[in-house]
């Protein structure tokens, strides 16, 4: 079994608190920063009100990071810490959350209630620290800035799972077999660049009887190899009883990818889906991470 079982924040509701900051790239430029005032404004069309992390707008001397490290990880402290805030929704990923995770205060988020945390990326060990430090689960889908120029499905996706109101319908479907089969346990994973960075950290969450998923961008064949090897060698997929993978838009042709993606995964011998609406495509729906789930028949749902 995956090492905890993860609980589930509360639900928003209309007039909540919700927290926006930087935990990584800046979003101060000519192109980040009107995608995410657009998004703060799709944020208030919920009837959520939002509270702006100090160093949002920030940025760093010659770097992409939307201020210091010590700055960053004081904006996601303060925010986590305060029983005001009902959520913290990232405003963008980037590249800043292995620089942050180490200075942030020690015990920071296993203080309080808890509370939701949206983003997927560069956010992805901050989701495993989430699960492994609080006993909580996040959300990995839609940051701020593409809450304005994502496909309409995606966004509602994850309005539906901050407010609680998931049907019975499923969280993915069309999944394609490439090992059929049937799977639950908790869904864990993110960015596989990002996993594969986060091997010695402490940081992981275990796939121990979970269903592993992820999603990639930007990379040739031979790099994803090479995170997906470090993950197996690692250990991160031993007792993994089920994987789904995501979307990759990558530097590489989709048939190099899906070779590479088999070759290192089909070898686990537990159900493989492929086709997943996740990642950094446009469509990009949002999924509960350490949720229970349920996957199988060409889709995936809460257990």
């Amino acid at each position: 079994m995956v090492d905890m079982a993860f609980r589930a924040p509360r639900s928003l509701v209309a007039g909540d608190r919700v927290a926006v900051i930087a935990p990584s790239s800046s979003v101060a430029g000519e192109v980040n920063r009107p995608r995410v005032e657009a998004g703060i404004a799709r944020l208030r069309g919920w009837g959520l009100e939002v509270v702006e992390g100090e160093h949002l707008w920030a940025s760093a001397p010659a770097s992409e990071l939307a201020g210091g490290d010590v700055d960053r990880a004081a904006d996601l402290a303060r925010a986590w810490s305060d029983p005001s805030i009902a959520a913290i929704i990232c405003a963008r990923g980037g590249y800043g959350m292995q620089r942050l995770l180490p200075v942030l205060p020690p015990g920071t988020l296993s203080t309080g209630q808890g509370k939701w945390l949206v983003g997927f990326s560069d956010v992805t060990p901050l989701l495993h620290r989430i699960a492994g430090e609080a006993g909580l689960q996040s959300i990995h889908g839609p940051m701020v800035a593409g809450l304005s120029d994502g496909e309409e499905v995606g966004t509602e996706s994850l309005r539906a799972l901050l407010f609680g109101e998931l049907t019975d319908a499923p969280l993915l479907t069309g999944l394609t077999a490439w090992r059929d089969g049937e799977a639950s346990g908790s869904l864990i994973g993110g960015n596989v660049a990002l996993l594969a960075a986060s091997v010695g950290t402490g940081d992981l969450v275990a796939t121990r009887g979970g269903i592993a998923f992820f999603e990639d961008v930007g990379q040739h064949g031979f790099v994803l190899d090479r995170s997906l090897t470090q993950l197996l060698r690692a250990g991160w997929f031993d007792g993994v009883v089920g994987v789904l993978i995501g979307d990759f838009t990558m530097d590489a042709t989709p048939a190099e990818i899906e070779l590479v993606l088999r070759d290192r995964l089909l070898p686990l011998g537990v159900p493989v889906w492929a086709g997943g609406t996740f990642g950094h495509a446009i469509l990009n729906r949002a999924l509960p991470h350490g949720a229970d789930v349920a996957l199988g028949g060409g889709e995936l749902r809460l257990s």
